[in-house]
């Protein structure tokens, strides 16, 4: 049923009288309902419900929002057999001159976009059109609003659209709400006997002009409405920002271990517990993969007590070896001291001044990539601690190698 508690029994009977009503020479008013959430373009917005907006178009005069849903708004199209509100599964959608098409599906294999048309006449009496025009006007568009199309034929909707007055006494007299004049044919109301919904998503606007503003709508399937963008796909280059979300290649620092303050775990909205970090991210190269400890020479080691945090004047310079790094925008920059910097120097050469520094950077191949993280337990400038990324356990590369076109316009799988 509308409340999730459906049995196969009452599905089964559902589905049977639905199937008949669909062959049937003589079935009864078809009605088509329209649901317009709004909750995508009011988290756009940070904003969470309708409500503040009906209070502002409608004074105290609220719309019977559903409190389980309050950036929905109802509306029905079929003035011409119920010129009045819709009862169906216990919610209430209002006539509205709203127009919709081309929801038919096709053999060709394109999905449909259909199109939905909002009339500007007057809206007196129609207080959930008038607020979607003022969210419309609010926002400028409703571009990404969920449209749910829902039909079902008239015998089947709610008892309460068909109110009788008992007031006389003796002989009990029916007489019939304004709400709806006259009960269907066969009418048997039954919440569950309903057509599949069609869910679709506005798109973009078409068309608009002083009597009408139409809109096309896209399926969720409909790839080419896809406007949010992805990775591209590149063969031999990572995408991934160096040391950033994805890359991962870079360790907690000072009270980073003991709180969730590292920059990268902010930027990716993680916390430690849900990412485990390596123990130690050192620096390793250059963008063209020439190893930093073979410049500074003689088989240089990094050692833990090379690790000086952030850059600073502080007011002893650094040593050769020594590597700092410089924050922006959430991403550590690191830097290795190329010879002895004294105070002096370091207060005015800081990094990324080449003469003194050398900057720590992936050249965003596979090499670069291995370099840092190894394809072996003893490879590798990564130790790993807790972190599953590396040393055999796969490469965190953001390229897509198996990409790579070949002659003849095929593409290679390895």
């Amino acid at each position: 049923m509308a409340d999730g508690t459906l049995t196969t029994q009452q599905a089964r009977s559902s589905i049977k009288s639905l199937m008949f009503e669909l062959t049937n020479l003589t079935p009864s008013s078809l009605v088509t309902l329209f649901e317009i959430d709004l909750k995508d373009v009011l988290a756009s917005k940070s904003e969470t419900t309708l409500v503040p907006d009906a209070k502002k178009v409608q004074g105290n005069k609220m719309l019977g929002f559903d409190p389980e849903n309050p950036t929905a708004l109802r509306f029905h199209n079929n003035v011409k057999v119920f010129n009045s509100t819709i009862m169906w599964q216990g919610k209430k959608y209002y006539p509205a001159p709203i127009e919709a098409s081309g929801f038919e599906t096709s053999s060709r294999g394109a999905l449909p976009t259909p199109s939905l048309a909002i009339s500007s006449q007057s809206e007196n009496g129609i207080d959930q059109l008038a607020l979607l025009r003022y969210q419309i006007l609010k926002f400028g568009d409703i571009i990404g609003a969920k449209v749910t199309r829902r039909r079902t034929f008239a015998k089947y909707l709610d008892w309460s659209n068909f109110q009788f007055d008992s007031q006389t006494t003796g002989t009990q007299k029916k007489s019939f709400s304004p709400q709806i004049q006259e009960l269907p044919q066969g009418y048997e109301p039954d919440p569950n006997a309903e057509l599949p919904l069609d869910i679709y998503y506005i798109e973009r606007k078409t068309a608009e002009n002083k009597v009408t503003i139409q809109y096309q709508l896209s399926s969720l399937l409909d790839l080419e409405g896809v406007k949010i963008p992805k990775r591209t796909v590149i063969s031999d280059k990572c995408n991934w920002h160096y040391r950033g979300p994805g890359c991962w290649y870079q360790h907690l620092t000072g009270t980073e271990e003991a709180d969730n303050s590292a920059p990268i775990l902010q930027k990716a909205d993680l916390t430690k517990n849900e990412i485990a970090l390596p123990a130690r991210a050192r620096p390793v190269a250059t963008d063209k993969d020439e190893k930093i400890s073979s410049i500074l020479g003689d088989n240089f080691m990094f050692g833990s007590e090379k690790d000086q945090g952030p850059w600073k004047d502080n007011g002893l310079g650094y040593k050769k070896g020594d590597y700092v790094f410089i924050e922006k925008d959430k991403i550590k920059y690191y830097y290795v001291a190329k010879v002895d910097i004294s105070d002096e120097s370091n207060k005015t050469n800081p990094p990324p001044n080449s003469t003194y520094w050398i900057a720590d950077q992936c050249s965003k191949s596979l090499n670069g990539c291995r370099l840092r993280w190894g394809t072996g337990p003893n490879d590798g400038a990564v130790t790993p601690g807790g972190c599953l990324i590396g040393k055999g356990n796969g490469l965190p590369f953001g390229g897509f190698p198996a990409a790579r076109k070949v002659a003849g316009g095929g593409f290679i799988s390895g």
